[in-house]
């Protein structure tokens, strides 16, 4: 039996190990989108999503159980909702500042995740909610300063959408079917959704022609990145196990914090891909923006 305390500590501990492996994924893709042979988006997401076929290799194992109906339809709920919002994300990350994309992406999925909620887990807003919608609000005019083109912005938003619903449909799943069953038949959702993106000529014709010519040194890239994202996903679901649900979700502006960081730290080495990211006058935004979204993620949901 493993102490309360250090269950505790070794919870925060993964959580933040998590946001920063997800920190990580969010800088790769905008350099797979921007400056790779991976320019399409759409590509992008139908690579990302193939690479969920992985979870097939669990079947030889004998533990994955045959689904029922409802079991079939969330999970492909929530493979088209996550291939939609992550092709949304893509798209603006193409086109806009990292740090810009990502403190909009959390803010609108942690307060849409909560709308969701009350519609589909019948749960109550807590009555922080609009206390932290202010805070999320000011911070995200400080560290945006409305720089978006309105393609992109609108893309965030939808995309923040789109994984807020997402969130509320795995909670569903898992609540309906066991652990393992929920992980393999979610993850054959996405496949299933990203090999809907070849009924478009356009897509099909451009997944052809680039897996072609892409490098093993892209593809390898790739697949790195969608492991780390794997590996955050479980030490937040281990992390869940061990500790406070809220105490998690409270840590997850870490994302943003970690993403400000890296880039401050590599703009230099790579100052093509983050050259827009610190202008003069900049980094003191950015900062009271990290203050004013952690604290609405805190009494959010603490």
């Amino acid at each position: 039996m493993m102490n309360g305390d250090f269950a505790a500590m070794l919870s925060i501990g993964l959580v933040v190990f998590a946001q920063l492996l997800n920190a990580i994924s969010v800088l790769i893709d905008k350099y797979v989108v921007t400056h790779t042979t991976i320019t399409r988006p759409s590509v992008y997401v139908f690579y990302v999503g193939m690479i969920s076929g992985t979870a097939l290799l669990l079947l030889p194992l004998g533990i994955v159980g045959m689904p029922d109906a409802t079991t079939i339809w969330l999970s492909l709920d929530i493979g088209f909702v996550f291939i939609a919002s992550i092709l949304f994300l893509y798209r603006a990350l193409k086109h806009a500042n990292a740090t810009d994309v990502v403190v909009w992406l959390t803010a609108v999925s942690a307060l849409t995740s909560f709308i969701f909620g009350v519609f589909f887990l019948d749960e109550q807003l807590p009555r922080a909610f609009p206390f932290a919608i202010g805070l999320f609000v000011l911070g995200m005019f400080f560290v945006g300063h409305f720089r978006f083109y309105a393609r992109s912005f609108l893309q965030v938003i939808a995309a923040g959408l789109l994984f807020g619903l997402s969130v509320v449909l795995v909670k569903i799943l898992f609540s309906h079917a066991s652990f393992i069953d929920g992980f393999f038949w979610s993850r054959m959702g996405n496949m299933i959704a990203a090999l809907s993106l070849l009924f478009f000529p356009s897509v099909r014709n451009h997944v052809f022609h680039i897996t072609r010519s892409t490098s093993k040194h892209v593809g390898a890239l790739i697949f790195v990145n969608r492991a780390l994202n794997g590996i955050a996903l479980l030490c937040i679901l281990y992390a869940i196990g061990l500790g406070s649900v809220s105490l998690i979700n409270s840590l997850s502006s870490l994302q943003f914090v970690f993403i400000f960081l890296l880039i401050f730290a590599f703009a230099k080495y790579v100052p093509q891909l983050y050259e827009h990211e610190f202008r003069p006058g900049h980094i003191l935004h950015k900062v009271v923006a990290m203050c004013f979204i952690s604290v609405g993620f805190i009494v959010l949901f603490l």
